[in-house]
């Protein structure tokens, strides 16, 4: 790679340019004679040699049999292979990677916040979470079984709204979650909600039970999680676009206040069944839907107005942006139409589906959020007296659950997930989902869950990582904080 280096330029500022047009050096390149000298920079060059590192071995070419020369070149995240090269023949050998099955483990926000204070030493709360040995036998432990890719665990939208927002750096944030999902990040609630609906929706009209296939390249981005994580990866974007985080902390407060509200009122409305909750929630769909169409309709109305009378308006691009129950009506109507049912029935036979509260309990998602905010409102009826600030566990736990081989949430949200009231019908109770749910409660487990999913990994796959990384392959990576922080210096 040639990078070209601006030499000094002796000129002054009142002579003529150099570029012989005629004006002041002041008034035409001396800026950009500026610009250039601080970006100059040396000649560098790269050669596919820096790509190749250790371990080394005897080079097999019988023409080389060079000691310590044989080294592994560095292959790309996702890859399906990879391939070792002499540094002083250029032998080359290639090396395939068998198909794995990772486990799908979904940690909580607040898990991904402790490990970077254990990581950073400057961090006020260091001391404290240092002392609880837990936590750094938790990152010893999600390294080497991540490492010896026994598990990976995925990102979500979740961790970064949740990083945006909250009082630790959104870079370290993102560095550490990303370490751990090795890229793979799965869709927003709103998204699983929506395929889930129209799958259902579909089966619901020729009056078929829906079958709903718990697959993880379902609900992924990046549909394959059981790649190989190992080698370059690259991570682009994640900077926030304009505007974001005033609307997530403007979300957020106006969902605090909600769910206050809605706490006061549950607080006082002791006589409601567990059931009776749950179905009252999943009836509140529908109005939740149209409501959110209405509103945005409203919204995108006004600041088309302020644009067509030239009022100062500072344009927001959820003025624009579609609620999700948009999409999902739109996806409804086009079923409707391929089982060729009449334009004018459609709107009747959508209410009709919105209505019909045993079906709706059928979809995972729905299911599993009405039982939580049930579960909820029974803690308001009980006497607790603090409501939740936000409804993202609620949402990401109805997504994942079904999906993921183990959590790690709060501990809350998995006392929720176990204890019901004692006539709480077996559909409710949500056995049908085997993710195994850890929290704090029960974090010795979870230990536990890692060292045997780790202890049962084959010996081929074990050769490979020591071959690729020597038999330190799953050296915890202490220093990932003090590197982010080099690297942005």
């Amino acid at each position: 790679m040639q990078v070209v280096v601006i030499p000094n330029m002796k000129i002054g500022r009142n002579d003529q340019c150099h570029c012989k047009s005629g004006k002041k050096y002041k008034k035409c390149c001396l800026e950009k004679d500026e610009k250039r000298a601080r970006l100059k920079q040396r000649v560098m060059k790269i050669s596919r040699r820096d790509f190749i590192s250790g371990p080394y071995k005897k080079c097999p070419n019988t023409e080389c049999l060079t000691e310590d020369a044989f080294g592994v070149f560095t292959p790309m995240g996702g890859s399906r292979g990879y391939s070792r090269e002499c540094i002083k023949c250029g032998h080359e050998e290639g090396f395939s990677f068998p198909n794995i099955k990772k486990k799908i483990i979904y940690l909580d926000q607040f898990v991904i916040s402790n490990l970077i204070k254990l990581l950073d030493k400057s961090h006020p709360s260091h001391a404290k979470i240092k002392a609880d040995p837990f936590w750094t036998n938790l990152f010893i432990k999600l390294e080497l079984a991540s490492k010896s890719q026994a598990i990976v665990c995925p990102d979500s939208f979740y961790h970064k709204d949740e990083s945006l927002v909250g009082n630790i750096d959104f870079k370290l944030m993102k560095r550490v979650y990303e370490h751990f999902s090795s890229g793979k990040t799965l869709y927003p609630s709103l998204i699983i909600e929506k395929n889930q609906i129209v799958h259902h929706f579909e089966g619901w009209l020729e009056n078929k039970k829906v079958e709903f296939e718990f697959n993880p390249k379902y609900i992924a981005f990046e549909q394959d999680l059981h790649t190989w994580s190992v080698g370059l990866r690259i991570s682009v974007g994640g900077n926030p676009y304009p505007g974001q985080i005033k609307n997530l902390q403007t979300t957020n407060a106006i969902t605090k206040e909600q769910l206050r509200e809605t706490w006061t009122r549950w607080q006082s409305e002791t006589s409601f069944g567990f059931v009776e909750r749950v179905k009252e929630e999943t009836s509140g769909l529908w109005k939740g839907m149209t409501s959110a169409a209405k509103k945005f309709t409203e919204r995108r109305n006004l600041a088309m107005k302020k644009m067509t009378m030239g009022e100062d308006y500072d344009m927001e691009l959820d003025d624009f942006m579609p609620p999700m129950s948009d999409d999902i009506f739109e996806e409804l109507m086009r079923i409707a139409r391929k089982k060729n049912i009449p334009q004018e029935k459609m709107p009747e036979i959508i209410v009709k589906y919105f209505n019909d509260i045993d079906a709706l309990l059928e979809i995972p998602y729905i299911r599993i959020s009405s039982v939580m905010f049930a579960g909820w409102a029974r803690r308001a009826a009980l006497g607790k007296k603090d409501p939740p600030k936000s409804t993202a566990d609620v949402q990401f736990i109805a997504s994942y659950l079904p999906y993921c081989d183990a959590l790690f949430v709060d501990k809350e949200s998995a006392s929720m997930l176990k204890e019901f009231p004692q006539n709480t019908p077996a559909y409710l109770r949500l056995k049908e989902f085997p993710a195994k749910v850890f929290s704090l409660n029960n974090r010795d487990e979870f230990l536990a869950y890692l060292d045997q999913l780790v202890s049962g990994i084959s010996s081929e796959q074990i050769a490979i990582l020591k071959d690729m990384g020597g038999d330190d392959y799953a050296k915890p990576y202490w220093s990932i904080i003090e590197h982010e922080k080099r690297e942005r210096d």
